[in-house]
């Protein structure tokens, strides 16, 4: 008798709970299921540092500088150009804003200047083209 009563309140308590759990799931509408947008491509920027001088002159010839760097406003997130044969250009660098600078010398340096990377920016050659302002003592 106690087998009976055990085997019964067991069996009651499988089915109390195998239809508490279909109960509390919700059949899925497909009309109701929007497509997830695939994932955003995010657009790479190529950028060229120019230097001019302080009357807006191309600076040509050497300079002292020791390099050139880019901050990712929003990030913080610095970027540096590639090797010694582009060591003025930046390559894929993610859509934002950023401030570019250079690595002053002994003597001279350049003023920074925050730029958005945008497509509207980018020149016949592929590139954005920041300009930075290139002084001396």
């Amino acid at each position: 008798m106690r087998k009976a009563v055990v085997l019964s309140l067991l069996s009651a308590l499988f089915f109390v709970q195998s239809y508490a759990a279909s109960a509390t799931e919700k059949p899925v509408n497909p009309l109701s299921v929007a497509e997830k947008p695939a994932d955003k491509i995010t657009a790479a920027f190529n950028v060229r540092i120019t230097l001019v001088d302080i009357h807006g002159a191309p600076v040509t010839g050497g300079s002292g500088l020791r390099g050139y760097w880019a901050q990712n406003v929003a990030t913080g997130e610095y970027f540096y150009p590639g090797g010694q044969e582009d060591e003025d250009k930046f390559e894929h660098l993610p859509a934002g804003t950023y401030t570019f600078g250079a690595y002053p010398g002994n003597w001279d340096g350049a003023v920074s200047s925050t730029v958005t990377l945008s497509s509207g920016n980018v020149g016949p050659d592929g590139y954005i083209v920041v300009t930075l302002t290139y002084w001396v003592e």
